[in-house]
């Protein structure tokens, strides 16, 4: 039987079948390791919406026309918390639903780059955004946003974005508006900050006061962090800006009334002139009297004024003299305590316009510190002994500085009918009594001054609560 030879195969088939084989294996190999134990591929991890399942909710706030929207995540291996604002404004809701989508992708993506390095998978990462509304004049609302990302329960990042947006405008306001696009306001107004920032007692332990220099520069972009609350201009600095970042941001607040004169038009306090009476008084005005003392506090005087003032449920404003808190902590605390105004009086009682500015900043400080020390609370007002002051005082004293419109010269007659007289016959809407709680003709006239001034149907309020009035 005749064999037909069978041809052989050439080399390049062999070749060919070889190559497939090895390129089919590369592709299998590439495939699983670019599969993670998760499902993630690399395109997925940086892609500009990363798939993290969540469960969005919307409901109603305390605010009228503001809903609140809760995003939390269902993956409790990227889990977060975020809340924010939506309004009937569309504009507004794209700005914060683009910082919110931002600070979530950011996020979501440094976990998963991160996963591979801690095989814990019970561990409590977290991201938390949670936001503040603080009304203004019934038409501009401030949303301050405070973003937390935590590990291992420890907080290991936190930043503070806020918005300030006009209702009735329909627009996000800047500092710019605030202060009228005046750039001498703004060099006023940080200097403000500044000061306010290296003299306030609670800081001092926390702030680097170089970087304070650095961060209230004159410049609009250094303090688009703010919110108004009540009656306060509310000032935040980002963790590290001011301070050691493990210290997280800082927060500032200077009242309105003090910047009145830096504010735009339409932020200043306006008074409106109302119709005159018969008699000289104001048809339909309500009628307030700020008590002041100054000089103490008093073992003795400083306590018996204490329980003529809670018999008649009156408020009253205490500026006191740094030396003499340092020697009676305890009764600061009390004035404190019954819901008194804290008042700055210096330390020493000096003609403040003869001193140096060192000499004046110290002066204040060092009261600061002592009023701090004792009650927990800072001074909210100032008052120059003597009533001795100028422009350049006023401009580095970071508080209110309040004088008087009625002296009942209790420290010249120290006398409890003089005191008596001199309030009756000077006496009208929106005044400001000075009198001193060292001299004990001034606790025994007080009884008969809230006796007269209750039946001539005045409420006594704080000096910071009668400012906005004068």
């Amino acid at each position: 039987m005749e064999h037909t030879p069978r041809k052989k195969r050439g080399p390049w088939i062999d070749l060919a079948l070889i190559t497939s084989i090895l390129t089919l294996l590369s592709l299998i190999i590439l495939f699983l390791v670019s599969d993670d134990e998760n499902g993630f591929s690399k395109s997925q991890i940086t892609a500009a919406e990363p798939l993290i399942d969540s469960t969005i909710t919307k409901e109603n706030s305390t605010f009228p026309g503001i809903h609140i929207i809760s995003d939390i995540s269902d993956d409790h291996k990227v889990p977060f918390s975020i809340q924010y604002p939506q309004i009937e404004d569309e504009k507004f809701n794209s700005i914060i639903e683009e910082y919110i989508q931002a600070s979530k992708r950011a996020y979501i993506n440094d976990m998963h780059k991160d996963k591979n390095k801690d095989s814990d998978t019970t561990r409590s990462d977290g991201l938390t955004i949670q936001f503040d509304t603080y009304q203004h004049d019934n038409k501009y609302f401030s949303f301050v946003f405070t973003e937390r990302i935590s590990k291992n329960t420890e907080e290991i990042k936190t930043k503070i974005k806020t918005v300030f947006y006009d209702v009735e405008a329909g627009k996000i306001l800047d500092i710019r508006t605030l202060l009228g696009e005046d750039t001498k306001s703004l060099e006023t107004f940080a200097n403000h900050v500044r000061a306010r920032l290296k003299t306030s007692p609670s800081l001092q332990k926390t702030i680097q006061k170089e970087k304070v220099d650095l961060a209230t520069e004159p410049r609009w972009i250094l303090f688009d962090q703010f919110a108004v609350h009540n009656d306060d201009l509310l000032i935040y600095f980002d963790e590290g800006t001011i301070a050691p970042a493990e210290d997280g941001p800082i927060s500032i607040n200077i009242s309105l009334s003090f910047l009145n004169p830096l504010l735009a038009s339409e932020f200043q306090t306006q008074m409106i002139e109302a119709e005159k009476a018969p008699g000289g008084q104001v048809e339909g005005q309500k009628k307030r009297v700020a008590l002041t003392f100054d000089d103490g506090p008093h073992p003795q005087v400083t306590l018996q004024i204490l329980q003529c003032l809670e018999k008649y449920k009156a408020k009253a404003t205490f500026f006191m003299l740094g030396s003499r808190v340092q020697q009676y902590p305890d009764i600061a605390l009390k004035v404190k305590n019954n819901g008194h105004e804290l008042g700055n009086h210096t330390w020493s009682h000096p003609i403040l316009p003869k001193l140096t500015e060192a000499q004046i900043m110290q002066e204040f400080t060092t009261t600061e510190k002592a009023i701090f020390d004792a009650t927990g609370q800072e001074a909210t007002v100032f008052r120059p002994p003597y009533g001795a002051t100028n422009e350049a005082i006023n401009q580095r004293i970071p508080k209110d500085s309040v004088l008087w419109s009625i002296d009942t010269l209790d420290w010249k007659h120290k006398n409890a009918e003089k005191l008596i007289a001199q309030v009756k016959q000077h006496m009208h809407n929106n005044a400001i009594i000075l009198m001193h709680d060292i001299h004990q003709s001034t606790a025994d006239a007080l009884p008969a001054v809230l006796d007269f001034l209750s039946k001539e149907g005045y409420e006594f309020v704080t000096v910071s609560e009668i400012l906005p009035y004068r």
